[in-house]
């Protein structure tokens, strides 16, 4: 009894942790909202991911872990890929409404049922299928042109197209966090997230430099605050909690997300969006149920 009461506590403890992740998460998007759109989205990114770098560095020296990992070419590859998901996204956040874009960014759960089939060979079975037809339906619910017309919205569809391109290089990601899992640290994953950003971003970010001013220097610093701690939290929260489960929770982050975007920004949602999003939603646990534990 006292076991089994010991575990439910522990479960409790992991879904707590992914609240606390959506909801920095949500922080986050609020921050990239509120910078001044005279900052390119490479330095955004350049400076999230600075920041990123040294407190990762810090973790590693302080385990003693050898800091270039195993699989070099991938884990480059895993940081040019999460590289491309950040600037889609953050651009994303910028160039639409934010409940819209957490919507999109969270389809990313479909996309990693597909990629996982054809990557390392993992069973494509009806619940993916199912999932899929049911989280594009809630997508063309919320970004078909009657619906955007009728939030009064107008929305380019490259825009849109560099929103899905984020969540598909998000799950392309998240594929590689799970081959690297077996043979690298941690520490060392999320190391090279950054660092390669900060390497391939830099002649394109000191080219079009742009120096902020004390109000963009704040919300630039809960960038990098509010994405350490999300991440901190989901790797606390999502081990050994089910994939169903975990996605599940934190899909919180579009509730927080839309809550932010009305009471903030002033957007607008109808009976359109909520289905839509309940879709995606249902799309997204339905298409994680018969994924890994630790994807």
């Amino acid at each position: 009894m006292f076991l089994k009461k010991e575990y439910q506590n522990k479960q409790s403890l992991k879904r707590i942790n992914l609240v606390f992740a959506s909801f920095f998460f949500s922080l986050m998007t609020l921050c990239v909202k509120k910078t001044d759109d005279s900052i390119p989205i490479f330095e955004l990114v350049f400076f999230r991911s600075f920041l990123s770098l040294a407190i990762t560095s810090l973790i590693i020296k302080r385990r003693k872990i050898s800091p270039w990992g195993k699989n070099k070419p991938l884990l480059i590859i895993r940081g040019l890929l999460g590289t491309l998901a950040l600037v889609c996204i953050f651009y994303a956040i910028r160039n639409m409404p934010l409940n819209i874009a957490t919507v999109i960014q969270y389809t990313y759960p479909i996309f990693i049922s597909i990629f996982a089939a054809i990557f390392i060979k993992e069973k494509i079975t009806k619940n993916i299928v199912i999932a899929l037809i049911i989280g594009w339906l809630g997508i063309f619910l919320i970004i078909n042109p009657y619906q955007l017309s009728y939030l009064n919205l107008k929305i380019n569809y490259l825009t849109i197209l560099i929103a899905f391109v984020g969540a598909i290089s998000t799950a392309l990601a998240y594929v590689t966090v799970k081959k690297l899992s077996s043979t690298e640290d941690i520490f060392i994953i999320i190391k090279y997230f950054p660092l390669i950003s900060i390497i391939t971003l830099s002649p394109i970010v000191f080219i079009n430099w742009v120096t902020p001013n004390i109000n963009d220097l704040i919300w630039i610093l809960g960038i990098g605050i509010f994405t350490q701690l999300g991440q901190t939290f989901l790797t606390l929260g999502i081990k050994n909690l089910p994939a169903s489960q975990a996605a599940t929770i934190n899909y919180l982050q579009v509730i927080f997300g839309s809550i932010i975007g009305i009471v903030i920004f002033s957007e607008r949602i109808n009976i359109n969006f909520l289905s839509g999003a309940i879709l995606v939603l249902l799309g997204t646990i339905i298409s994680s149920s018969k994924m890994p534990k630790k994807i």
